[in-house]
Parts: C-alpha cells; structure tokens; sequence
C-alpha cells in the first residue's frame, strides 16, 4: 500500500492508501463518479510525490493544487 494525496474533485486534499500497482480508482458522489489517475510530480521543497488527480485535470493544474496541500 502506498499513501496518495486526492487533486481535484471531491476528495481534493485528502490522503489515502492505494495498493501497489494500482493506478486508477473511482469515486462514486452525487454528480456522478469521478476517476483519478496516478501522477508522479516534483515539488520544490518537497522533492518527488505521488497523487491521484481527476483524470481531466491538466498536469499544471494538478502541480499548482498538489504544491499547495504540501505547504
């Protein structure tokens, strides 16, 4: 298992645990479900994380949200 912080959509800024390998998951809400992609991004500060963001969030939208969960 690997702990990942959520970009985007309803889990935004939440951390969670996603088995090894995995590198997509569903959420199901109210509008509909919402799936998440596997990125591995570098932070300055922070060095190199893994996130699962909206799979139709542009990299530097995901880079801009990612970097402020980390402050």
């Amino acid at each position: 298992m690997a702990i990942v912080l959520y970009v985007g959509g309803s889990k935004d800024g939440d951390k969670g645990l996603v088995p090894h390998g995995f590198s997509k998951s569903q959420a199901d809400t109210e509008q509909g479900p919402e799936i998440y992609t596997e990125r591995f991004m570098e932070l300055q500060g922070v060095g190199k994380v893994r996130v699962m963001a909206l799979e139709s969030m542009r990299d530097e939208i995901v880079h801009q949200r990612a970097a402020v969960h980390y402050r």
